[in-house]
């Protein structure tokens, strides 16, 4: 026969208040790290998806321009912004310049008529011939959202800006222009992505076109 001693019959195994206070504690804190990791986690997709989405959309822009011939590559200086975001920036506007930003229009067409960014219609037309996807070149400053044709990929807003500047680099030099596309959010000045492509004067030329 087992002896019991009489001290051990109420004893009971397991966590007490206090014990159980402090493990639920420990556990809230836990799960809060977790939910914060997972917060954090979002945060950066959510900003890798807009910047990708931002260099996608630079990449179309550009393209659009090495798909033109040298002339007719240049913007509507009358519609370009001259306040906001798009002359904000002294790395891509050049301060004091007309048109606004030193930006350039078209040029002469292989007919020597002149490429115009205003003409609906007609031989000269920029929109008509180089338009891809429903993207004017010549738009200078372009939204981008649910609201706009195309839409925008991933459903934010954002703003595509162009700028066209005509120069020689030295004196009896060959012409070129500097395209710079800067893709910033549609809700602030942020710059997510930005490309600059410099076209020499020979770029595109059509076949019996007289040298540049």
């Amino acid at each position: 026969m087992t002896l019991v001693e009489p001290g051990r019959l109420h004893d009971e195994e397991g966590f007490g208040l206090i014990e159980l206070l402090i493990a639920m504690v420990v556990l809230q804190i836990a799960l809060l790290a977790i939910i914060g990791a997972f917060g954090a986690g979002a945060a950066a997709l959510g900003r890798a998806s807009k910047l990708n989405t931002a260099s996608v959309l630079a990449d179309q822009q550009m393209e659009l321009y090495r798909s033109m011939p040298y002339d007719a590559i240049g913007l509507d200086t009358a519609g370009a912004p001259t306040t906001g975001t798009y002359v904000s920036s002294t790395t891509f506007c050049l301060a004091s310049q007309t048109p606004v930003c030193n930006n350039t229009g078209p040029r002469n067409n292989a007919g020597a008529a002149t490429w115009s960014c205003t003409a609906a219609s007609g031989a000269t037309s920029v929109a008509v011939y180089f338009t891809a996807n429903g993207i004017n070149p010549c738009m200078a400053h372009r939204p981008v959202s649910n609201a706009t044709s195309p839409p925008s990929p991933d459903g934010r807003s954002y703003y595509v800006d162009t700028y066209i500047t005509w120069g020689a680099a030295i004196a009896a030099a060959r012409g070129s222009k500097t395209v710079a596309v800067v893709v910033r959010s549609g809700s602030a000045s942020t710059i997510l992505a930005s490309q600059v492509s410099t076209f020499d004067c020979s770029t595109g030329n059509p076949v019996g076109a007289p040298p540049c």
